[in-house]
């Protein structure tokens, strides 16, 4: 008889355990649908690049879960950083509190590529990164020459190309901008081109013409170039365009450069620059130096006279000229200060912007 009710013990245990084995995940699935009491769908989309990361929040992570529906295109971590893989669309949710918001995020795979070449006043040597305009996220980028590959394609903001470019002598060593006009360029190139751009910063101060041909500033540039378009080739992007946009010229003004040299000199950059796969390039005109009027007439004249003449060069805007010996404009004697920086590259950027656009397939 104790054997009988043990065997009916262990088979009441067995029926239990299986009737659990069916029955919890039917409970459990319940419990996560049960879970979420509200979705709210994001309209504005998350646009990325492949290999780009970016947090989706910054808010507390503990009691957040996050998904990707395809991680073939987009992939995101525990905490909420996403990485673009490869083109395509898909979306990513995130869930807390029973709230579930969804996202829908485009991994693209075009950009256009600017090299921003020059000398102090392209690097932001009078500039203030405070006072600069930040472009919406996914219209532009910062080829980082200081990461690894993992994190090559930063979302530009200034000061654009710290650590990199070399704005001024302090204490006798070389230091970055302050703020440049990258990120007023950017955004008014975008507002015609609905695509990205990756800037390459390639700025020296103190820098004639000489100085990019004999001492390294133009080799290093064309490595510079040579390696990004080899990197977004490698991670399935595909460049539309490349252009440089060139804001240099007061160190030859003050040395004296004749305008015939002037010229000379940058067809020999321009050279090895197109050689690279640079379609155009785009020139600012250049300032005075403060309290000088007239120093930079030659050179004015020649960087209108070399886009004039000459096909591969386009005068991409007068405003850091016609803003010679006005006060407001100038952080010291050489360099133009934020305000008037971000006036210049959105000028600059309205006339690349248009250009690209006409010269584009649909």
């Amino acid at each position: 008889m104790k054997q009988m009710k043990k065997m009916s013990v262990r088979i009441g245990i067995m029926v239990i355990t299986l009737m659990l084995a069916f029955l919890l995940p039917t409970v459990v699935r319940a419990a996560d649908e049960a879970e979420v009491t509200k979705v709210i769908n994001v309209k504005t989309k998350i646009h990325m690049l492949p290999t780009e990361q970016r947090m989706l929040t910054l808010q507390n992570t503990n009691y957040v879960e996050f998904v990707s529906e395809d991680p073939s295109i987009v992939t995101i971590n525990g905490y909420g950083q996403m990485k673009g893989i490869k083109a395509g669309e898909t979306k990513v949710s995130m869930t807390v509190n029973g709230v579930k918001t969804v996202y829908d995020v485009v991994i693209g795979d075009s950009v256009d590529i600017i090299v921003f070449a020059g000398q102090s006043n392209m690097a932001g040597a009078g500039g203030d990164y405070i006072a600069a305009p930040i472009p919406t996220k996914g219209t532009a980028y910062e080829y980082n020459l200081a990461q690894g590959d993992d994190r090559k394609l930063l979302p530009m903001q200034e000061p654009f190309g710290n650590g990199v470019n070399r704005a001024r002598m302090v204490n006798g060593k070389y230091m970055s901008g302050n703020g440049t006009l990258c990120s007023s360029f950017a955004k008014a190139y975008y507002k015609y081109t609905k695509v990205p751009i990756v800037g390459i910063p390639a700025a020296w101060g103190g820098t004639t013409t000489k100085h990019w041909l004999k001492e390294g500033m133009l080799t290093q540039t064309c490595k510079r170039l040579k390696n990004a378009k080899k990197y977004l080739k490698k991670n399935g992007i595909k460049v539309r365009h490349i252009y440089v946009l060139w804001y240099q010229g007061e160190s030859d003004a003050m040395y004296k450069v004749s305008g015939d040299t002037y010229i000379k000199n940058m067809k020999k950059i321009w050279k090895k620059l197109k050689k690279q796969g640079a379609e155009k390039m785009f020139v600012i005109k250049i300032a005075d130096q403060l309290g000088v009027p007239g120093e930079s007439n030659t050179i004015k004249s020649a960087q209108k006279k070399l886009c004039k003449k000459n096909k591969d060069f386009i005068l991409a805007t007068n405003a850091a000229s016609n803003m010679s010996n006005k006060l407001n404009y100038y952080a010291d004697v050489v360099h133009l200060n934020q305000k008037a920086l971000n006036k210049v590259g959105e000028k600059a950027g309205n006339t690349a912007g248009k250009y690209a656009k006409k010269h584009s397939k649909k």
